[in-house]
C-alpha cells in the first residue's frame, strides 16, 4: 500500500508535470507575496485565460496554489510548502539510494 507522503508526492509531481502548470507556479512564486489573477496568470506565460481555471484547479487540488476573492477579481498565490515537502522527500530518497549503492560498492 502506497504511504500518505508518497501519495502527495505524486499529486504534487502530476500537477508539476504539464508545462502551463509549472509555468504558473514558477509566476505565482515569482509574484510572491502579492498573488495574480488568473487573466495576468494567462499572460505571463503565454496562454489562453480560458485555460487557466482547470490548470489554477488542479494546483489548487495539490495544495500549490491558494486563492482569494477580492472585490470582482480571485487572486492566486503560490503555495510553497507542498513543493517543499516534495524536494525533502525526493533528497530523503536519493540520500537512500546514495547510501545503498556506497555500502554495495564496498
Amino acid at each position: 500500500m502506497i504511504g500518505v507522503e508518497k501519495m502527495h508526492a505524486l499529486q504534487v509531481m502530476s500537477a508539476l508535470s504539464q508545462t502551463s502548470r509549472f509555468a504558473a507556479f514558477r509566476a505565482l512564486v515569482d509574484a510572491l507575496p502579492d498573488g495574480m489573477a488568473s487573466s495576468d496568470i494567462a499572460a505571463a506565460i503565454g496562454t489562453t485565460p480560458n485555460t487557466m481555471s482547470a490548470h489554477l484547479a488542479i494546483l489548487e487540488r495539490a495544495g500549490l496554489v491558494s486563492s482569494e476573492k477580492i472585490g470582482r477579481s480571485v487572486i492566486y498565490k503560490a503555495e510553497t510548502v507542498p513543493a517543499e515537502d516534495l524536494s525533502a522527500f525526493l533528497h530523503n530518497a536519493c540520500e537512500r539510494g546514495r547510501q545503498a549503492r556506497s555500502r554495495h560498492s564496498k
